[in-house]
């Protein structure tokens, strides 16, 4: 799919995370989102647990998708920390949450 010269400029060294972040918070100039709400924005849902015949969520494929996603959310936050220091995007931290966002 082509991308738009103005676009490629502004992208330029984003890697594919960054790209969507950015692109989400610029469609929803002028709201903060919290880490959570970002990932959900972009496509990062949580998996949906399954059961096993007694109920029972202790699976080991459950304990393997909750390892990945645990990662990747270590891994998210660290993205987001450096867009922040790169001046890719803003946060203030307002409860103890920090909210992202672009002006």
């Amino acid at each position: 799919m082509p991308l738009k010269v103005k676009d490629a400029k502004k992208y330029d060294a984003y890697v594919e995370d960054e790209v969507k972040i950015v692109s989400f918070l610029a469609k929803n100039k002028g709201n903060a989102f919290a880490e959570e709400e970002i990932m959900r924005g972009i496509g990062k849902a949580p998996p949906d647990y399954t059961q096993d015949q007694k109920g029972s969520y202790w699976t080991w494929q459950n304990v393997g998708e909750f390892a990945v996603v645990v990662t990747e959310g270590v891994l998210f936050r660290q993205t987001l920390g450096e867009m922040v220091k790169k001046g890719k995007i803003r946060a203030s931290e307002v409860a103890r949450t920090i909210y992202y966002f672009i002006e």
